[in-house]
């Protein structure tokens, strides 16, 4: 390779490693984990009869209505109106808190034993839920014994790891290759 190929290639590396340390940078920030939307939304009866809970967030809420134990800190508290199926005496109520699409939670509830009429969820602390993964990555390389600069790309797929490099070949050109691994 002459020297204008190599100072070609070179500036050409420079430039794709400034531009994925930008996007890398962009999109790595959204690794930190995001706080809960906690916006009102409404009731929503399901086809089976269970509700998803009305939220109501409260910055400012009242006492809780029990005691916490000591160094407990509330973060959510539920409120659900039932009435029991004719005939029986203990009502059983289930509560699942589930992430939903808009970057929240939501609180679902059923009975067994009881038909559910009402139930408000009240997010206090907004929780922190997880960021995206981050599913590509790219860079650049180089290989100090021969002096060659490279660049790779990457991407998970399930429990596989897929990518290719390209690197500056011995008599001019690129020279790539394609891995495959297996996460763990």
């Amino acid at each position: 390779m002459n020297d204008l190929g190599a100072t070609l290639l070179a500036v050409l590396m420079l430039v794709v490693a400034v531009l994925a340390g930008t996007v890398g940078y962009t999109l790595g920030a959204a690794n930190a984990p995001v706080l809960e939307v906690v916006r009102y939304a409404p009731a929503v009866r399901q086809p089976d009869a269970s509700l998803i809970a009305e939220r109501v967030p409260d910055p400012d809420p009242p006492p809780p209505p029990h005691r916490l134990p000591e160094g407990a800190q509330e973060v959510r508290r539920v409120a659900t109106t039932a009435r029991p199926h004719e005939g029986t005496t203990d009502v059983r109520i289930n509560w699942s808190l589930i992430r939903d699409g808009a970057g929240g939670q939501r609180v679902v509830v059923s009975s067994p034993d009881a038909s559910i009429l009402g139930a408000v969820d009240t997010p206090i602390l907004p929780g922190l839920l997880p960021a995206p993964p981050r599913l590509w990555a790219a860079g650049v390389s180089y290989d100090p014994f021969n002096d060659r600069p490279g660049a790779w790309v990457e991407r998970d797929i399930g429990p596989l790891r897929v990518g290719a490099d390209v690197l500056a070949a011995e008599h001019g050109g690129v020279r790539a290759l394609v891995r495959v691994g297996w996460r763990f």
